[in-house]
């Protein structure tokens, strides 16, 4: 008989113990060598040769940084997810806190004794054993997760049903609007560490490699927010501060409004604005989803608290207009 999977809480306080070891790993390896370290010593390579050199105590630093940064993400994630994405987060987790901390202890111990940087060379066999041990960090990952209750193996799961809205009672002179902001835990998790970590790639002497991860940060920080908004011109989603861009439906195109429950994951493959055969949205998170059946035949939902009034406003506005 198959053991049952850990709760869920439990299993989400076993996100943080790879990303420790691995720091700890990386902390005692210096503090045993950095008396036989050179200064500068060789970080970074052109295949086996070096090609850039940094302070040992500057490169621990960043080692360090980068190691906390990548567990942070790791366990915002493991937080944030229930299910296979649970299962993924952790997984994942394992295999990036054993491939950075394999690869600084590997730099580590290539640097040792060589007198001066332009001597040391990394042994590409360092590079494959790294790639092992994440390998098998996130197979150990996904066993300590277990299995998740309900995962479907054969794709993605059948939508929810739609449960239609009781229209709200408008008065004659009655516009109606309503309007709520939305946010993805994913995406304000993936914005800041991405500002993170171009501060550590500029950090590191590379200006002109920070400034596109910095860029990819700010543009993810910034749709990590929408705004919608219903009233009798239709539907329209888009940043909270910004008038462009938004994605407006008109009433004229919406057949019927509802509610139904989204997963992101499952159904959508991720966050944003999403596209699949014969439904569209803008998916922030898992959960309670505003949708439309629009008079084409196509389904368009978007992830937002209280969305049951929001369809019942739109429904109103349609047999108004009807």
């Amino acid at each position: 008989m198959d053991q049952p999977a850990p709760r869920t809480p439990r299993r989400r306080t076993l996100a943080l113990p790879p990303h420790l070891l691995a720091a700890g790993t990386v902390a005692l390896t210096y503090l045993g060598l950095h008396g036989r370290l050179p200064d500068p010593m060789a970080a970074h390579f052109s295949g086996s040769r070096t090609d850039g050199t940094m302070a040992p105590l500057r490169f621990l630093l960043l080692a360090l940084a980068l190691q906390a940064l990548v567990g942070v993400v790791s366990v915002a994630f493991a937080h944030r997810a229930d299910g296979p994405m649970l299962r993924g987060a952790l997984a994942a987790g394992y295999a990036a806190a054993a491939l950075l901390g394999g690869l600084f202890t590997a730099l580590l111990a290539a640097n040792a004794d060589a007198g001066t940087a332009d001597r040391v060379s990394f042994p590409g066999g360092a590079a494959a054993l790294a790639l092992a041990a994440a390998a098998a960090a996130g197979a150990l990952g996904l066993l300590l997760a277990g299995r998740s209750p309900g995962a479907s193996a054969t794709g993605p799961r059948t939508p929810a049903p739609v449960r239609p809205a009781e229209p709200l009672d408008l008065g004659t002179g009655d516009r109606g609007a309503w309007s709520r902001t939305a946010g993805s835990p994913a995406l304000r998790t993936a914005g800041p560490a991405l500002l993170a970590l171009a501060a550590i790639v500029w950090a590191a002497g590379s200006p002109a490699g920070a400034a596109p991860i910095a860029a990819a940060g700010l543009l993810v920080a910034a749709g990590a927010r929408i705004r919608v908004t219903v009233d009798r011109h239709g539907l329209t989603v888009g940043p909270p501060l910004l008038r462009r861009p938004h994605l407006h439906i008109p009433l004229e195109r919406i057949a019927a409004a509802g509610t139904r429950q989204v997963r992101a994951r499952a159904e959508f493959g991720g966050w944003g604005h999403r596209l699949r055969p014969g439904t569209s949205g803008i998916v922030m998170r898992s959960g309670e989803a505003l949708a439309l059946r629009l008079t084409d035949g196509s389904e368009f939902v978007v992830t937002v608290a209280d969305a049951a009034t929001a369809a019942g406003l739109l429904t109103a506005l349609l047999q108004r207009s009807r």
